[in-house]
């Protein structure tokens, strides 16, 4: 194996990817990158400009008088217009790269990358993509939102029959901030969802255990249950932990594409927006009934959204795929079909600890 000598190369951590200023097809990479040296471990950021992201870092090397290693790249932040357009190409080339880490993250900017990766990053040193990777390795760990990473969104993407799902990072003041998750059909951004359907879509995909869950459902139901209420509201707001959470879909009938969701919850009540008394069985039922509905409402919801940005992170396509006679199904096929899928959600909630009665 041929040596390295530390010190004279650049360990870089993050990349974006942006449509270049000068266009004709090219884009910008801006590198965030470990120095080492006697003196202290650094960290910088060049931008180079190429036609694809090898040349992008040959440019930026140019700039430098040390050679950039990407073995340690934890994070690639794609740029808006450049997810437009499409990143399989980037993907292609990661992919290709054997030096590349399967377990880096890829997520999406509201803004250009270069505009978020250099946040505070010239005036503090902050590494602004070590942050931004340790956030959504935070909000994975939580099972808040399904796993970005390399291995996972291009085995997704070679799937026929669901769409990858990647958080969608923006600016908060001046710090880098998870605003939702992006919706990708056929490697292009085509919309995006708030952050808490991360959690419904991590649930339709995997098991959920002790993830922390807010809700807010109808108070009328629970009104005379509250202790001494005095605001006329309409909602009534609930922390929860979902102890053990599970689904399970089937298709029922293939010619119509009806599909059916059974969703299972084990939950602790947390807190309550007011002080609330549960003193019989009835009452945890009145209140398991309307968590149900609500988290039933909003599966129902976040259907009609992925329909209408014909995205399907849900992967109903592979099961409807593994349900016909030949097994095969194009993306195009999908297309035309997921937007008349219809699904029948059935929620089912186990109260199982409120305080100090169970």
């Amino acid at each position: 194996m041929q040596s390295k000598v530390i010190e004279r190369h650049a360990i870089i951590n993050s990349y974006g990817i942006d449509v270049a200023k000068n266009g004709e097809g090219q884009i910008d990479s801006t590198i965030i990158a470990f120095l080492f040296n006697n003196q202290s471990n650094l960290t910088e950021t060049i931008t180079g400009t190429g036609s694809t992201v090898r040349d992008a870092r040959q440019d930026a090397e140019t700039k430098a008088i040390y050679n950039f290693l990407p073995g340690q790249i934890r994070l690639i932040l794609y740029g808006k217009e450049v997810a437009e357009n499409g990143i399989t190409p980037y993907l292609n080339t990661l992919v290709r790269d054997a030096r590349t880490s399967d377990m880096m993250y890829s997520a999406i900017s509201t803004k250009t990358a270069r505009e978020v990766l250099l946040t505070k990053q010239e005036v503090t040193g902050i590494n602004v993509g070590q942050y931004i990777q340790e956030l959504i390795e935070k909000e994975i760990t939580e099972d808040s939102i399904p796993d970005p990473s390399l291995h996972k969104l291009t085995h997704t993407y070679e799937d026929t029959g669901k769409d990858p799902f990647l958080p969608l990072i923006g600016l908060t003041g001046d710090k880098p901030a998870l605003k939702g998750m992006a919706l990708l059909q056929d490697g292009k951004y085509v919309g995006e969802l708030p952050l808490s359907d991360g959690f419904l879509v991590n649930l339709f995909q995997k098991r959920i255990r002790d993830k922390p869950f807010h809700l807010t459902i109808p108070r009328d139901p629970l009104v005379k249950y509250i202790n001494n209420p005095q605001e006329e509201k309409e909602n009534f707001d609930i922390d929860l932990l979902v102890i053990d959470g599970k689904s399970k879909t089937k298709i029922t009938d293939v010619n119509q594409l009806h599909f059916e969701t059974d969703v299972k919850l084990k939950v602790n009540l947390y807190e309550t927006s007011e002080s609330f008394k549960i003193e019989s069985e009835k009452v945890s039922k009145i209140l398991e009934k309307e968590v149900e509905k609500e988290i039933k409402r909003q599966y129902e919801e976040l259907l009609i959204n992925l329909q209408e940005a014909n995205s399907d992170p849900l992967g109903l396509g592979n099961i409807f795929r593994s349900n016909t006679t030949d097994g095969q199904l194009t993306s195009k096929e999908w297309r035309k079909k997921f937007p008349e899928t219809t699904v029948d959600f059935n929620v089912n909630v186990d109260l199982i600890n409120y305080g100090s009665i169970q």
